[in-house]
C-alpha cells in the first residue's frame, strides 16, 4: 500500500496562533505525525509513505524524529506545494492537521494558501479551501482521501464535499486564534479508529467527481494584487479584487 500525507499547523493539536515559538510547532507537528504513523503501521505494516511538510516554508517537522522507513518532501518552492510528489501510483491521501478556508467562521486560523493574499477562493461557483482544492488535485491522479484532520469547523466545511472520508476533529475552535483541544486521549482514539476505518475501506472511497470545464475565481485583498495576477495569459479580470480563470484542464488552473 502507498499512501501521501499532506501536513500542515494550523489544524494541529495544541497550537492555536501562527505566533507560537517555532520549536513548539515543529514539535507538536511531528508528535502528531508519528501518532499517526504509528497507526498506519498497525493497520498496514510496511506500507509505503511519503509526507509532505505543508506549512510556511515546509521546514517544519523534526527530521530526526520520523521513523526511518518514511520519505519526507521539505522545503520551499515546488510546483504543487502541499501536494508535491503525488502521482497516480498512489492509494490513498492523508490530510492532516488542515484548517477551514478563508472566510468561516470561527475557523482556527482560516485562510486560503495565504492569509495576506487571498480574501476567497471558488472553483465552478462552489467557496473552497485547501483540503477541497488538494483533493480535486488528488482526484485527478484518481487517488482518494481518505483521512482528514483538524478543528471541528474544518470538518463541518469539508465534509459536505468528502462523504466517503474519514474525519478527525483536533480542536474546537472559538476563534480566529483560540481553541478547546480534545483531551490527548481522544485525540488517539479518533485516531486509531478513522485510520483503521479509512485502511479497511479504502479500496470503497471514491475520489472527488471532477467535472470540466473548470473557473477559479480568486477574490484577493487589493486591487494590485488583482490586476496582477489578471496578467496571466487568460486570466479576466471580474472587479476590482476579482480574477477568474477557465480551462478545461484541472492541473491548468492550479
Amino acid at each position: 500500500m502507498r499512501l501521501y500525507i499532506s501536513i500542515d499547523m494550523e489544524g494541529i493539536w495544541g497550537l492555536t496562533s501562527w505566533r507560537e515559538p517555532k520549536e513548539r510547532i515543529s514539535e507538536l507537528m511531528t508528535q502528531e505525525l508519528n501518532l499517526v504513523l504509528s497507526f498506519i503501521e498497525k493497520y498496514a505494516k510496511n506500507a509505503d509513505i511519503v509526507i509532505a511538510d505543508s506549512h510556511g516554508q515546509g521546514d517544519n517537522l523534526l527530521v530526526s524524529k520520523l521513523p526511518e522507513n518514511v520519505s519526507l518532501i521539505r522545503g520551499f518552492p515546488r510546483n504543487y506545494y502541499m501536494m508535491e510528489g503525488l502521482d497516480e501510483s498512489f492509494d490513498g491521501v492523508l490530510f492532516i492537521g488542515y484548517h477551514a478556508p478563508v472566510g468561516i467562521l470561527p475557523g482556527q486560523m482560516d485562510h486560503s494558501y495565504s492569509s495576506s493574499t487571498f480574501y476567497e477562493v471558488s472553483i465552478n461557483g462552489k467557496k473552497v479551501g485547501e483540503a477541497e482544492i488538494n483533493g480535486m488535485l488528488a482526484a485527478y491522479y484518481g487517488v482518494p482521501v481518505i483521512l482528514i484532520s483538524g478543528d471541528d469547523v474544518l470538518v463541518n466545511f469539508s465534509k459536505l464535499f468528502f462523504p466517503d472520508t474519514q474525519f478527525v476533529i483536533t480542536k474546537k475552535a472559538i476563534s480566529r486564534h483560540s481553541a478547546q483541544m480534545v483531551p490527548y486521549k481522544s485525540l488517539v482514539e479518533q485516531y486509531n479508529r478513522a485510520i483503521k476505518t479509512a485502511l479497511d475501506s479504502i479500496k470503497r472511497i471514491k475520489p472527488l467527481e471532477l467535472r470540466p470545464p473548470f473557473t477559479i475565481e480568486l477574490e484577493v485583498n487589493d486591487t494590485g494584487a488583482a490586476y496582477l495576477i489578471s496578467q496571466i495569459p487568460g486570466a479576466v479580470l471580474v472587479s476590482g479584487r476579482k480574477v477568474s480563470y477557465s480551462s478545461s484542464s484541472f492541473l491548468e488552473i492550479l
